[in-house]
Parts: C-alpha cells; structure tokens; sequence
C-alpha cells in the first residue's frame, strides 16, 4: 500500500486561473445543483489571473495536484472568507479544515479579529464543525428551491 502524500498548502500561481476555477465548478457541482444553476453561477465562481495576483489566494495541493482553495479579502478587523472549495475526489480527506486553518493563521497575521463567512447551504455543517457561529442568513432562492437561503456566519479568532 503506497503512503498518501503530505498536504501542502501554498500561494497560488497566475498560471492556475483555470484549474481553479473548474475546480470551484467541480465542488459546486458536487452538491447536485442544476446544470443550468451552475452555468448561471459560473461567472462568480470564475477565479482570474488578477483575482490571483491581487487577492490572498492558497492551495492546497496533494501529489502535484490541486486538491482545494481559498480566498480571503481583507477588512481593517473581519475579513471575509470569500471562497474554500475541495475538489470532490479530496473530500472528506482533512483538506477543507486544514485551509480554514491556514485561513485563520492567515487572517491574524494580518489583524483580523473575525472571519465572515456567506456560506453556501450545503457548507454549513462544515464550518459550523469548525466553530463557526451562524449569525443569520440571506435570501438565496433558485429554480426548484424558492426558500434557499445562503447562512451567514463568523468565526472568531484568537491570537496567541
């Protein structure tokens, strides 16, 4: 039985625009949304060259392959947590709780007292998981599911 690879976790590349973005199309479709829900969501999931270069961006990658990323955006206290997606073939494999580490890490070297989370309904359980408070909610309706809403949460951070 061959060993699984470390996780590494690290900035992303221009380069990898479109690999992050149909992996981001991959997670999203993972939760059974409609072709057509997802090509009407294809633009917000879209990751681009400057997004990278701008933005504070990280994957995660394992055997010399994208497994996950994340997005922060950062605010003078809380900063939002703008995407964490894990390729499908990586779920349930630690990969989504060691980025919303790093995330964390991340986001108190910089000053943040909080992460802000506009989480996907499907995600909830995951960051509730990982201490995150849900602090209410927007409407999110869609063809089929006209009382979806999109939880909004916060995790609070703490410096050592």
């Amino acid at each position: 039985m061959k060993p699984e690879s470390s996780l590494i976790i690290r900035c992303a590349q221009e380069s990898e625009a479109a690999e992050l973005s149909a992996l981001a199309v991959a997670a999203k479709r993972h939760w059974s949304y409609s072709d057509a829900q997802i090509e009407a969501w294809r633009a917000d999931l879209e990751v681009t060259s400057a997004d990278i270069s701008d933005g504070i961006l990280f994957v995660a990658e394992r055997s010399g392959r994208a497994a996950g990323f994340y997005v922060l955006v950062e605010s003078p206290s809380r900063w939002l947590l703008d995407d964490l997606w894990v390729l499908p073939a990586f779920s349930r494999q630690g990969i989504g709780r060691a980025l919303l580490e790093h995330a964390k890490q991340t986001a108190v070297a910089g000053g943040a007292a909080e992460i802000a989370i506009d989480a996907d309904p499907n995600a909830e359980g995951f960051y509730l998981a990982c201490g995150a408070r849900r602090i209410g909610e927007v409407a999110a309706p869609i063809d089929g599911d006209r009382t979806r809403v999109r939880p909004q949460m916060l995790l609070a951070l703490y410096r050592s």
